[in-house]
């Protein structure tokens, strides 16, 4: 069996043994090296070539993401992001396959990457994988140190995917599961696949982070998927009700109606 030849890179010693004592009973890895700073991370993977990089985003010199940044798309690892700052870790990786690990983790987390990352190894369509590493060095590094101006690489409009934090880590849900949203106070319950889901973020700043196309608000404190209405249902002094797939009555704001009568008259409900 061909064992997955692994790089370990973060400025912490404490962060580097840690990972690999996690990595020590798997008998699919292979360590072939740590390092401590990104100049080195990057010569040892030219070096090397492991299949497989632990890779801290924020370390001294060099960064992990800018360390990325200068190897040619087909020679970089899959890759999994080791950080302690997640002020744009949800953007980035719901746009991109590449997994993450946000400090401190727990071993179930630790696993649930490296499943992911052994996936990814495992696939066939390299050249994705490389074009999503690719878009995820780039829109992080438009996030880099101040004075130091980066051009991100094109990133897709709208996500596959949406991630939010629960806890110390992250949930993905695939946006074409969503049915519809709710503001409830200080959060905002997601109803998707039959599943409900608490966003610690307000109806706003979620929707934003949808397809305008598909997603719309019916109510101040309801927003949709258009794809997944059912029917508009008259109800008493004019108001009406939208019935959603999966059976919810969501009522339509009064100020709302223009706006998803227009967008339901191009699709068919």
């Amino acid at each position: 069996m061909r064992k997955i030849r692994t790089l370990i890179v973060d400025d912490e010693p404490l962060a580097r043994e840690g990972i690999a004592v996690m990595l020590g009973d798997d008998p699919e890895i292979e360590i072939v090296g740590q390092s401590s700073d990104g100049e080195d991370a990057v010569a040892q993977m030219l070096a090397k070539r492991p299949d497989l990089a632990f890779l801290d985003v924020h370390m001294p010199r060099l960064s992990g993401l800018e360390a990325l940044d200068r190897l040619p798309p087909e020679r970089r690892p899959v890759v999994i992001f080791v950080t302690a700052h997640d002020q744009y870790a949800i953007r980035a990786f719901e746009l991109c396959a590449t997994e993450y690990l946000l400090k401190p983790y727990h071993d179930d987390r630790f696993k649930a990457a490296m499943r992911r990352a052994k996936e990814q190894i495992n696939r066939s369509d390299l050249a994705e994988l490389q074009r999503q590493t690719e878009a995820l060095a780039g829109l992080l590094l438009g996030h880099g140190r101040a004075g130091e101006a980066r051009t991100a690489e094109p990133v897709p409009a709208t996500p596959r995917r949406l991630a939010f934090k629960v806890g110390g880590s992250y949930e993905f849900v695939d946006i074409d599961q969503i049915s519809w949203l709710e503001a409830q106070r200080n959060q905002v319950k997601l109803v998707a696949g039959g599943q409900i889901h608490l966003i610690r973020e307000t109806l706003e700043q979620t929707v934003q982070r949808l397809d305008p196309a598909k997603f719309i608000r019916v109510h101040r404190s309801f927003a949709v998927n258009v794809d997944r209405v059912k029917k508009i249902l008259p109800m008493l002094y004019g108001d009406h009700a939208i019935v959603m797939s999966d059976g919810a009555k969501i009522r339509l704001g009064r100020s709302y109606r223009r706006q998803i009568k227009a967008l339901l008259a191009t699709r068919s409900v």
